[in-house]
């Protein structure tokens, strides 16, 4: 969608008189963050929709939480968009790199997102967002640290026109909204308010996404345990029957149940879900029986996945794991105990005959 025009500059947006595109925008973002998105695949839908709803030419969002790192970009190259979504990578320790370096614009990103980087106030907003109508011109800038110097540095690039605004998500979480217009002076500085409200929206709808993401893992995980407790109460099924209904409920309850796979093993005997096997990304938990080893509960995935807490696996699923390995261990001695007490009844009754 083209930008609007008004007043002479190729970029003026008022909410009063795009309310409704506005209002289109909240519908979107709140109805995409209600499906079963992950957050690389919200992201980049959301960043769509709000480079649509703007009219800029490159939209970036990154945003780090629990350590790890988001990044999506979009940018219109011919009239086409192209997304480039980047799997979440763990946040190294080191220092923010020296705006000086090559690309100046990607340290002022990183600094951003973690709250470390300030400019003199034409270049900065009350909101936190940092803007310039003509890249090309010098911007004073430093760090937010004790040891910094002010310095004087020139962005250019391809985008003359550039807002960096932050997104508020929570306490945990931090991310920015960095927008990129071709031309010079595309909105001034009475737009900034405009992007800085179109920030928060997106954080909302961040917090949104990831709330109801982990309530639908958390409903998965107890869907899983309760079948497992309901399984383990039928007298019915012999414990390799049991066994076999549990390792079937397993792959529902990770993340990716398209490309999981489950096995339990007691005592050498494998009970597997039909499309198992040993991959480089498996998770595992010991199947212990009193006080003894007797076997494992693993997962599997059939390709890889982005890293997270334990490889391409959340930590959240390595508790999920052991506790499916400590209620399948329970089942096992439970099941174990009965056929005794069964056996040694049968003996008595046949010493009483």
């Amino acid at each position: 969608m083209s930008p609007a025009t008004q007043d002479g500059h190729p970029f003026q947006l008022r909410a009063g008189a795009h309310s409704l595109r506005f209002r289109d925008l909240l519908h979107r973002l709140f109805s995409m963050a209600n499906q079963r998105y992950m957050r690389p695949e919200f992201l980049q839908m959301a960043s769509g929709s709000i480079m649509e709803f703007l009219g800029c030419d490159l939209l970036e969002v990154r945003l780090e939480d629990a350590g790890r790192t988001y990044r999506c970009r979009a940018t219109v190259e011919g009239g086409a968009s192209r997304f480039l979504c980047d799997a979440p990578t763990q946040q190294p320790e080191a220092p923010v790199p020296d705006p000086q370096g090559t690309a100046p614009i990607d340290p002022i990103l990183d600094a951003m997102l973690r709250g470390q980087f300030l400019a003199a106030s034409p270049f900065f907003t009350r909101g936190g967002s940092f803007w310039t109508g003509d890249a090309t011109r010098p911007i004073l800038l430093r760090e937010d640290r004790q040891d910094a110097q002010a310095r004087s540095l020139v962005l250019g690039g391809d985008y003359l026109s550039l807002a960096i605004v932050p997104v508020p998500v929570d306490d945990r979480t931090r991310s920015i909204l960095h927008l990129g217009f071709r031309k010079a002076e595309s909105f001034t500085r009475d737009d900034l308010p405009f992007f800085e409200a179109v920030g928060e929206t997106l954080g909302v709808a961040l917090a949104f996404q990831a709330s109801q993401w982990a309530l639908r893992e958390r409903v998965k995980e107890l869907d899983c345990l309760y079948g497992i407790a309901q399984v383990s109460q039928r007298p019915d099924l012999a414990l390799d029957e049991q066994l076999k209904e549990i390792v079937g409920l397993l792959p529902p309850a990770w993340q990716y149940p398209d490309i999981t796979s489950g096995r339990i093993s007691l005592d050498g005997r494998p009970f597997a879900t039909p499309t198992f096997q040993e991959t480089p990304w498996i998770q595992e938990a010991p199947l212990r029986v009193g006080d003894r080893v007797r076997g494992r509960v693993q997962v599997a995935y059939s390709r890889e996945m982005p890293i997270f807490d334990e490889g391409p696996f959340l930590q959240e699923e390595r508790s999920l794991i052991e506790e499916v390995a400590r209620q399948v261990a329970l089942t096992v001695g439970r099941w174990e105990d009965e056929k005794a007490r069964a056996q040694l009844f049968h003996m008595l009754e046949q010493r009483r005959e």
